[in-house]
């Protein structure tokens, strides 16, 4: 491979060149009059949505509902399942002792 000597030349000058043009866009963090860039707030509640009331029913309407559904016991039930019976063998041998 050939090298130039121009080339090289030309990338000296712009190494030499960008440090002080970095420098040169930078305010001064000291000056209060320096201008800055607008900044600009989003309200992490900006989404928020308030909540909202469900219609009024008749008390023996819903009690009926209830029982439709199967009553109080379902409710509880929701958030637990019966685990599956298993027929593996449990493992034996699983101690510290047989080192």
């Amino acid at each position: 491979m050939k090298f130039h000597p121009i080339a090289g030349w030309s990338l000296g000058a712009v190494a030499l060149a960008l440090p002080g043009v970095l420098l040169a866009v930078q305010p001064d963090p000291l000056d209060a009059a320096a201008a800055v860039p607008a900044q600009a707030y989003q309200s992490p509640l900006s989404d928020y949505r308030t909540h909202t009331d469900e219609p009024l029913q008749d008390w023996r309407e819903a009690n009926d509902q209830v029982g439709r559904i199967g009553g109080w016991r379902t409710y509880s039930m929701e958030g637990w399942a019966q685990p599956a019976e298993s027929s593996a063998e449990p493992a034996t041998g699983g101690g510290h002792d047989h080192h």
